[in-house]
């Protein structure tokens, strides 16, 4: 009983280890690993894998049937504090996209503000819908 106790306690801290992440729209998620600084959009595959479309550090999306829309602070492993000062801004084409096309096929971007908005009204991109408050 002692060992079975001790496991399921085990079980529950690992369980409250697991990586975090939220439904952008279809197969995309706004996936965080660890700690939300790690936060990307991915593809998920049938399977639960993730594959990375736009890369750390995501703080805020947005989707419609023909785009997915992120912006993020780039930041690298390596880096002890996100730099909040530098913005990128990126869209994903989604009519384009599938579980075995390379992100550069697909994901346009980096943008400054002033071209992605260009973009936003060139193609009609969608709003942002949903933001990481503690990164941006």
């Amino acid at each position: 009983m002692v060992r079975f106790l001790v496991l399921a306690f085990a079980l529950f801290i690992l369980a409250s280890c697991s990586p975090q992440s939220s439904r952008i729209d279809g197969p995309y998620l706004l996936d965080i690993t660890d700690i939300p600084e790690d936060a990307m959009v991915c593809y998920e595959l049938p399977k639960g894998d993730c594959i990375g479309r736009i890369e750390q550090t995501v703080f805020t999306v947005g989707s419609n049937e023909d785009y997915i829309v992120a912006a993020r602070h780039p930041h690298k492993f390596e880096d002890t504090t996100l730099d909040r000062s530098r913005t990128e801004y990126f869209y994903l084409i989604r009519a384009l996209d599938g579980p075995l096309v390379d992100p550069d096929v697909t994901v346009r971007g980096p943008f400054s503000r002033a071209d992605f908005e260009r973009e936003r009204q060139r193609l009609d991109l969608p709003a942002f819908s949903h933001e990481i408050a503690s990164l941006n």
